[in-house]
């Protein structure tokens, strides 16, 4: 009996530990990309990597710690673009917290669900931004602005997410080896490209 309870105190240290290291990590990612975003390295063709990181993790996390992240990343955006405080963070804690959700309940977490649903936050993203803070206000080149800057931003944006996803996908099954959660349940759970209830 001894033994089993200081075995539990050492796992729950270990689980403890564990999920520190992982949160500081998304943390750190998310520093990066906004420092990236607010450097202007890539001109037009500037990938928005906040987005795929925060709904890569919204696929492996709860509902409650995605809203929170997403939350934050969200108003990361808004601060990178200008844009007004809090716009962002409504849109993507939306799909990150649906994504959570069905992650959970309905799909497996793989490559193809995960790009479908990364496509619907960038355009929803983007669509929104230039609906309300370009067509709505009927500002000057509203096309050229669109065409040269905001679709490019599109295109980079999905072309680098499968890398962050990837990224994201190793830290957590490397820290959560000991994990009997329903996503790795099956070896073939990246191939599966249905919506294939996890259960």
């Amino acid at each position: 009996m001894k033994y089993r309870i200081m075995n539990s105190k050492t796992k729950s240290k270990h689980e403890l530990r564990c999920a520190v290291i992982k949160w500081f990590f998304y943390v750190t990612c998310l520093l990066l990309f906004y420092m990236l975003m607010r450097s202007g390295a890539f001109t037009f063709w500037q990938p928005f990597l906040i987005i795929p990181l925060t709904v890569s993790i919204s696929l492996y996390e709860r509902e409650l710690p995605s809203c929170i992240f997403a939350l934050f990343s969200g108003y990361f955006i808004d601060l990178a673009c200008d844009f007004i405080f809090g716009f962002s963070a409504i849109w993507l804690m939306t799909v990150c917290v649906g994504a959570s959700l069905l992650s959970r309940n309905l799909i497996r977490v793989n490559i193809i669900n995960f790009f479908w649903i990364n496509t619907i936050a960038v355009l929803l993203e983007f669509l929104m931004h230039y609906l309300f803070n370009i067509l709505i206000w009927d500002i000057p080149n509203g096309d050229i602005i669109y065409e040269q800057s905001i679709s490019p931003t599109i295109i980079s944006t999905i072309i680098f997410s499968p890398f962050i996803y990837f990224i994201v996908k190793s830290v957590y099954k490397k820290l959560n080896q000991n994990d009997i959660s329903i996503h790795f349940s099956s070896e073939t759970s990246d191939e599966d490209d249905g919506f294939t209830s996890s259960n």
